[in-house]
């Protein structure tokens, strides 16, 4: 309720004319206190309504201070209300109904209520939850009347809505405010640390590098298979590091790397041509001559003086990126600002990769720079890199299948479009259902088909007894099934995200949303058992946890609030609760195994699912019988535990973190 000032009091002619009926009741429950200015002057206050005679004299407001909320009010604020209440009662009146009536009315109403709603075993129930903590010792545990088939979000909603808005505004009060107006900051680019804090990595050595290139291809690109294996390892490792060692798997466990056109390479045979070898003995050169001189300078600037030819930038930019992207994948194993030195020492070389004459080759490495801005905050942020390469994809006709068969291209070109137009898709589907943003393009005008599940050692360039690789089947393992089911997955995530908060109208085949939102959960089941269990149809050591993220938060935001869906019936709140849970589960155990992939997305999935639990326990009492005083501390701490430790690698896991404690 807004405060009404007294110089407002004129706004209304019919209770000026109102003669006020003073009574001892309403007299002695006005706080009988000394207004503000006169205590800040520490001046007798004579306590006259509805002004005192300083602050009257002085032709100022007298403020009081309200004993029950503790807010500023008007003195007159009571007088005000009397006024108010009588001049409402006289309308009533006026138009033939009796205010006393009306008042019986509500108070027997209110009465009744409350003796119907409350049996004694749900008393018994009340007891028991008033012990749930500091936030369920403000619910109410009234329970809904067994003839109310209203919603069970209808009595609390509302209230929640408020408790969140206080949670979120009593932080920002209690921390340390500047004079500088506090700035909203987008979660993908928060935290992003300055170029000039740090330095680009140097070149690591081939035994880290190959370790990260190990973790890229069975975390990473499992997921989004932008790069082809035995490609990038011809066009990018051989050049720097040359041959790989035979006891490194790159998401080919029990498959074998096709190592036919890698062997005739002159930086296999012979790797003291390869950049590694030679950037040894520059830097070598230049510490012994430093060193004869007595002169001390550091790695760092030693390497920033040796000159790269151009024929390597292209495989730095590329092992690089993969590096960073590979440090994130277990940043929580690394130091904080590894993974920002290796993308700055790939974005040296990003030159020679935009500006190149093959477009696939360009996308790439955009989709690279947008996979590493999507686990870590990054400028520009995925948003801007995505749409940049989505944009491509439809210069290129990649969406299109007709236009794939028009060109004249290799069965190998043919499936790389397709691969790298899923990823497009697969990225852009991810974002916009973490941010609640638009699809870049409409699934309606999607017509290229999946890539083939083939493992790459079966996919080869200028093989011309293959006309297309997408209608061949193989027995063996291969890491793109994990492709293909995340594919899929954005898929379902899309349908939903347009529905529940886009403009789009329920399919005809359905009569109601719940019948929509029963088809999608049969979907994501149908989905979720037809993904890789097991390690050998995997071919690599991929975390299957990332399998019951995606489909405990699709069902999440499927059962939970949305423009479409803003009243939960029984089965949303049992819905939003197990799956908040087990989100919150999940991420603990990947908290424990130090496998957090992502910081800003997993702060937002995070901090919504532990809100959402919160808010079914709320306003759900079939939730809140579900769900013990211990679990309730368990889960939330568990979340709060997750939260504190990306606080360094995500700015808005502390206000996250903070205004969830508030809650």
């Amino acid at each position: 309720m807004g405060i009404k000032r007294e110089n407002e009091h004129e706004d209304s002619p019919t209770e000026s004319k109102i003669p006020r009926v003073s009574s001892p009741s309403l007299s002695l429950s006005r706080p009988i206190s000394a207004c503000q200015r006169c205590r800040k002057k520490k001046i007798k206050c004579d306590q006259n309504f509805p002004k005192c005679s300083k602050c009257d004299k002085a032709n100022v407001e007298c403020i009081g201070l309200d004993p029950a909320t503790g807010r500023e009010v008007p003195r007159s604020y009571v007088t005000h209300l009397e006024d108010r209440i009588a001049a409402l009662e006289m309308k009533l009146k006026e138009s033939g109904v009796d205010p006393q009536v009306v008042h019986d009315l509500a108070a027997s109403t209110e009465n009744t209520t409350s003796k119907s709603s409350i049996s004694d075993k749900d008393q018994e129930e009340i007891q028991d939850q008033r012990e749930q903590g500091v936030l369920m010792n403000q619910v109410k545990f009234n329970s809904i009347n067994a003839k109310d088939n209203r919603s069970e979000a209808t009595h609390h909603s509302i209230s929640f809505a408020k408790l969140m808005s206080t949670a979120v505004k009593f932080k920002k009060r209690c921390s340390n405010v500047s004079s500088t107006p506090e700035i909203e900051l987008d979660p993908t680019t928060s935290n992003v640390v300055s170029s000039e804090e740090i330095l680009p990595a140097l070149l690591p050595p081939k035994k880290t590098a190959q370790e990260f290139v190990r973790v890229f291809f069975a975390q990473s690109n499992s997921q989004c298979p932008v790069l082809h294996r035995e490609e990038f390892l011809q066009t990018c490792f051989l050049p720097i590091y040359g041959r790989l060692d035979t006891n490194i798997t790159l998401a080919s466990n029990y498959t074998a790397i096709n190592m036919s056109g890698l062997e005739d390479d002159p930086y296999y045979r012979d790797e003291s041509l390869t950049w590694l070898a030679q950037y040894k003995q520059a830097l070598n050169e230049r510490m012994s001559y430093y060193k004869a001189n007595n002169q001390k300078v550091d790695t760092s600037t030693l390497s920033n003086e040796i000159s790269v030819p151009l024929k390597f930038h292209k495989p730095l930019f590329f092992l690089n990126i993969v590096f960073a992207i590979a440090s994130s994948t277990h940043h929580l194993q690394y130091p904080t600002n590894i993974s920002d030195s290796l993308r700055l020492a790939a974005l040296k070389y990003i030159d020679q990769v935009y500006t190149s004459s093959d477009q696939l080759e360009v996308l790439q490495g955009l989709l690279l720079t947008a996979l590493y801005s999507i686990m870590r905050p990054a400028v520009p942020g995925c948003w801007y890199l995505v749409g940049s390469a989505l944009r491509l994809c439809v210069d290129l006709g990649l969406h299109s299948e007709s236009i794939n068969q028009t060109l004249k291209i290799d069965s190998f070109t043919l499936d790389k479009r397709r691969r790298l137009f899923w990823c497009t898709y697969s990225l852009d589907r991810q974002i916009s259902f973490y941010l609640s943003r638009p699809d870049g393009i409409p699934d309606e005008y999607i017509t290229t088909r999946f890539p083939s599940e083939l493992d790459d050692a079966l996919i080869v360039p200028h093989d011309v007894k293959v006309q297309d690789y997408s209608d061949k089947t193989s027995s063996s393992s291969s890491y793109k099934t994990i492709s293909i089911s995340m594919f899929r997955v954005r898929q379902i995530q899309s349908q939903v995200q347009r529905m529940l908060f886009g403009n789009s109208d329920l399919p005809r085949q359905f009569n109601t949303l719940s019948e929509w939102k029963q088809n999608i959960s049969k979907q994501l089941k149908s989905w979720k058992s037809t993904c890789p269990k097991t390690r050998r149809k995997m071919n690599c050591d991929f975390n299957l946890d990332f399998f019951g993220l995606n489909y405990n938060h699709t069902l999440l935001i499927l059962h939970g609030l949305s423009p479409k869906n803003f009243k939960l019936n029984k089965k949303d709140f049992s819905k939003v609760s197990e799956c908040a849970k087990e989100l919150i589960n999940i991420y603990t155990q990947l908290l424990t195994n130090k496998c957090i992939n992502y910081t800003w997305a997993a702060v937002l999935n995070l901090f919504m699912a532990g809100t959402s639990y919160l808010y079914s326990i709320y306003n759900s009492e079939v939730v809140r019988s579900q769900n013990s005083l211990f679990e309730v501390k368990k889960i939330t701490q568990e979340c709060i535990t997750v939260l504190n430790t990306l606080i360094d690698r995500c700015d808005a896991a502390s206000t996250c973190k903070n205004t969830f404690e508030m809650l």
